[in-house]
């Protein structure tokens, strides 16, 4: 009973922990940025403005246009929609919900561990879970990565208890197929992990339970693909269609898939030792026979979605992608370490035991930590950048271009603060510009014809992004350079209208709007002089 109530403690500790080190990053941020909330990526003001079109205007798109298939987490853009279809319209909204989901899951990793070590390493292990994660970093962002991590870690401990336990029940199924819906339609990466568990079932010949638990996973991206398709996109969103790493049938294609798995790998040490890690007690224990099936079956699920992760999918932009591997391969890491090696080592004397431990923990931790201190350190930092230049950008194009079409690289915060009609020149919002990306058909001929269609009035863009492809009848008027950029695409942002006839005005709006930036933001171009 003691034991009991000591183990709570660890929970407790480890929920002050996540929320006094979240409350202290965010507190620095509305410091650094004159009581602005913001945060450090615009694909947060995607989820956002999506949410803001749903719940105000009845349909889902990132701009006034109308639908359109530009979030790869539908299910976390549902549930921002209908929270301010709820309880009205808030920044707050996104952080918010991914504070909830953080605390859930810093209670799930207490709920799987709890049974493996004593209140002080259980303290120590919650802890250091939310720390490399790093759980607050990815909290602020308010993005999906939260809840996909949550789910991810249910639906694997789930499935390899469901797996070896002898009797089954229909409710513990149920789970199952429900957590495999949700994770998919919260990240489509949910896909890896469904496959591996869709091929662990299959390899203990639980056919039936493999095709069911499939089909569950497949489902609502498929209904939610269909529907897309009937309003004229493609079956796979935009973002993820655009940002995946598909392989060509060709030799040349095929070098260049698993060049990307090779570069991921080395990009990504910290991915690199959870897996190396794994698979080393997979083996081991399958050899010395130290592990209960549950634990062998947890790494045979994780081994595989991660695998699949870093050839399919990309690593980084802003610590988030890799993120759910991270926090399922170090829970996994932690059980099968605490029920796979305990006893072995308790065998060989506890000098030993103490040796090996340690130096196992320098190098699982050591990269991990790395990057958990440089996302501390640069979260505040991403958070100025974004409100520097996208928000700016929304901000000025509400006050000088409500109701009009813009054109545009970056579709978030410009969407949600702004009510215009945009035109995506990436191809997230807009599905010609992704056909054409997709088909080699991207010109700056094709450019200049969707934007003289759409009659675009301004255009704001990165260059670099668009090297070659800038059509020449376009008239630069202003830049927005940004200091100490970390996470938008480009410091530098710059202003365009596609015809003599649109310049005075613009370059009007750009002069009054000037002295509104903050001071850091250096201004240039032609409404400067």
């Amino acid at each position: 009973m003691r034991t009991a109530v000591k183990a709570r403690y660890a929970l407790l500790l480890a929920l002050i922990v996540y929320w006094l080190l979240t409350f202290v990053m965010l507190g620095t941020s509305l410091l650094k940025n004159n009581g602005h909330l913001g945060y450090p990526l615009d694909d947060t003001y995607i989820h956002m403005a999506i949410g803001k079109h749903f719940a105000n205007d009845g349909f889902w798109g990132i701009s006034q246009t109308g639908f359109s298939s530009s979030t790869s987490s539908p299910l976390w853009t549902f549930l921002i929609a209908i929270t301010y279809k709820s309880l009205g319209m808030s920044d707050w909204t996104p952080f918010v919900l991914s504070l909830l989901s953080g605390s859930f899951l810093v209670l799930s990793c207490y709920y799987w561990l709890r049974r493996i070590a004593n209140p002080l390493r259980l303290t120590a292990f919650l802890v250091l879970i939310v720390l490399l994660a790093p759980l607050p970093v990815l909290t602020l962002t308010g993005m999906e990565h939260v809840l996909h991590s949550l789910l991810t870690i249910w639906l694997t401990y789930c499935a390899a208890t469901y797996s070896t336990r002898a009797t089954r029940s229909s409710g513990q199924f149920t789970l199952l197929l429900l957590l495999a819906g949700l994770l998919t339609i919260t990240r489509y990466e949910g896909l890896f992990l469904v496959f591996s568990i869709v091929l662990l079932f299959s390899i203990k010949r639980r056919f039936w339970a493999a095709f069911l638990i499939g089909g569950a996973g497949v489902l609502p991206i498929t209904v939610y693909g269909v529907y897309s398709m009937a309003q004229g996109w493609y079956f796979l969103p935009n973002s993820v269609l655009l940002k995946g790493n598909a392989p060509v049938l060709t030799w040349e294609g095929m070098a260049g898939f698993l060049k990307h798995l090779l570069i991921n790998l080395v990009v990504a040490p910290h991915v690199l030792v959870l897996i190396i890690a794994c698979l080393a007690i997979f083996l081991w224990s399958e050899k010395q026979r130290t592990s209960g099936e549950k634990e062998r079956s947890l790494i045979a699920i994780f081994l595989p979605m991660a695998l699949l992760h870093m050839l399919f999918a990309d690593i980084g932009w802003f610590y988030r992608y890799e993120s759910y591997l991270v926090l399922a391969g170090s829970v996994i890491l932690v059980e099968t370490l605490g029920s796979v090696i305990a006893d072995r080592l308790a065998e060989v004397g506890e000098t030993l035991d103490r040796i090996i431990v340690i130096t196992l923990g320098i190098l699982f931790i050591t990269p991990l930590a790395w990057r958990a201190g440089k996302a501390i350190k640069e979260y505040p930092i991403a958070v100025t950048n974004i409100y520097e230049q996208q928000y700016q950008m929304g901000i000025f194009l509400q006050k000088y271009y409500s109701g009009k079409t813009v054109a545009a690289n970056d579709m978030g915060a410009i969407n949600y603060l702004a009510n215009i009609e945009t035109l995506d020149l990436y191809g997230i919002g807009n599905v010609e510009v992704a056909r054409a990306r997709r088909n080699s058909l991207y010109s700056r001929e094709m450019i200049s014809d969707l934007v003289s269609m759409n009659n675009v009035e301004i255009v704001v863009i990165y260059d670099d992004w668009f090297e070659g492809n800038i059509p020449p009848e376009w008239i630069r008027i202003g830049k927005w350079q940004i200091a100490n950029n970390v996470v938008c695409g480009s410091d530098t942002v710059s202003f365009y209208v596609p015809a003599m006839s649109l310049q005075a005005e613009a370059i009007a709006n750009l002069r009054s709007f000037s002295d509104l930036l903050p001071s850091t933001v250096r201004q240039s171009g032609a409404y400067t002089q």
